[in-house]
Parts: structure tokens; C-alpha cells; sequence
């Protein structure tokens, strides 16, 4: 009866084991996947911690600089303007800025006359943050079928630095602005993709002809963090912008 029996013992025996490797091989598996479950929230959880500060902090830096770009758009689309071509103290008539330029847009389209009070008026507004943004500032005015562009401003600071081995020392920065004769839309946008702009600012803007009609513009100023790049930088380039010493400073 035992010898009978002996084969069945064998073939247990063997199931038993085969049982309690599976067994064994299922333990190790659900041991492997709970364990990189718990690598995978212990990783989300250390970069969570570790970039939640830098995105408050770009938050709020990018939230000052589009406030600062909204209240300095209107301060100098505002600004008061002498028309007699003295003090706005001294003078019998001020008027706001934005109204000389649609005057001096209503009887050529263009705002030659008055671009460099326009310019004048936007550096002394960012006056205050100049040491931490570079801007722009430009007028796009559409006559139902192109768009022009009779206003651009860009002040950039360019850095000049020299180097000792593999130390950077004595980093100036010299501050440029330029007038741009820009034909697209695309090359501007190009330009402030390029450049990262951390506030904007828009303001609509309607433009009265002399022969009674208008034409559709917006004001747009853009401001960004100091991007150091060469002038023959092929996005800048393509805005067409020329230099203005006489009103450039160190």
C-alpha cells in the first residue's frame, strides 16, 4: 500500500514547493511594486517641496511686473503735456499726451513730431525698476487691412564683462535704446518669446483721421529681465532697430 502511495507523496510534495515559490515570487513582486510606489510620492513630494518657493516666487515676480507694465502704460499715455511748448508748471494749456500724438497720427499717420516726448515720457516712468527690467514700447495701428507700427521703442542693457581663467570679473552694463522700423507682427512676437517676458501691458487706442475716418491701435508695453544678447542676434535684427546715442546711457 505504501509502495501504492509513494508516486502520490512525491507529486504533493512537489505542488507544496511549486505553492510556495509562486507564493514566494508574488511576496517579492508586490514587495518590488510597493516600493517604487513609495520612491515614486517620496520623488513627487521632494520636487514639489523643493520648487513650490521658486514658483510662488515667479508668480509674484511676474504678477509685480505686469502690474508695474499695466499703471506705467497709463501713467505715460496720460501724462500731462504743455501745449505751448513750455513747463507743464508755467504753461495756460495742458492736455494729455496720448491726445497730441492722435493729433500729430490724424493728418499724416505718423507721430514723428511728438516721438520723442512719447520717449522721454516712458523712460521716466521706468525710471524706478530700470536696473531690473529691460522694455518696450510700441504703437501698432491697423487701417482694416495692414498693420504699421509708427511708434517702437526698445531699452535693452547690453554687458560687457572680462574674463580670468575661469572667472567672470568687472561686469558692466551699458544701457542702448533704439527706434525700430518693425513690418511684422510675427517678428515682434518672435521677439518677446525670445526674450521671456515676465509683464505686458495693452491699451486700446483709436486713432481719428482728418477726412473724418479712424483707425484701430493698440499701445503695448513689454517688460522683461535683463537678457544679455548681441545686437546681430537674428529675432532682434529682423525688428529693424537703429541706435539712439543722444538719449543712450551708461
Amino acid at each position: 500500500m505504501e509502495r501504492i502511495n509513494q508516486p502520490f507523496k512525491k507529486r504533493l510534495v512537489k505542488t507544496r514547493d511549486k505553492s510556495l515559490k509562486q507564493k514566494g515570487q508574488a511576496a517579492v513582486t508586490d514587495a518590488l511594486f510597493f516600493l517604487i510606489i513609495v520612491m515614486a510620492l517620496v520623488s513627487f513630494l521632494f520636487f514639489f517641496s523643493s520648487q513650490y518657493g521658486r514658483t510662488v516666487g515667479e508668480y509674484s515676480d511676474s504678477k509685480y511686473a505686469s502690474d508695474y507694465a499695466s499703471s506705467a502704460l497709463k501713467t505715460v499715455l496720460y501724462s500731462s503735456f504743455a501745449r505751448d511748448n513750455v513747463s507743464v508748471e508755467d504753461s495756460d494749456e495742458v492736455d494729455f499726451l496720448i491726445a497730441a500724438i492722435k493729433e500729430d497720427y490724424a493728418d499724416d499717420t505718423s507721430i514723428e513730431y511728438f516721438k520723442n516726448d512719447l520717449t522721454d515720457s516712458v523712460k521716466n516712468v521706468m525710471q524706478p525698476v530700470r536696473n531690473s527690467f529691460d522694455y518696450l514700447l510700441f504703437i501698432r495701428i491697423s487701417d482694416g487691412s495692414t498693420f504699421t507700427f509708427p511708434y517702437f521703442f526698445v531699452s535693452r542693457k547690453e554687458f560687457v564683462s572680462e574674463k580670468e581663467g575661469t572667472f567672470v570679473s568687472d561686469v558692466t552694463s551699458q544701457e542702448k535704446n533704439y527706434y525700430c522700423a518693425v513690418t511684422k507682427q510675427l517678428d515682434v512676437d518672435n521677439f518677446i518669446v525670445f526674450i521671456g517676458a515676465r509683464g505686458q501691458a495693452v491699451s486700446s487706442i483709436t486713432f481719428p483721421l482728418i477726412d473724418g475716418e479712424s483707425h484701430n491701435g493698440v499701445a503695448q508695453l513689454v517688460l522683461w529681465y535683463p537678457k544679455n544678447f548681441s545686437e546681430e542676434e537674428a529675432v532682434f535684427q529682423k525688428l529693424n532697430c537703429e541706435l539712439i546715442p543722444e538719449i543712450s546711457e551708461n
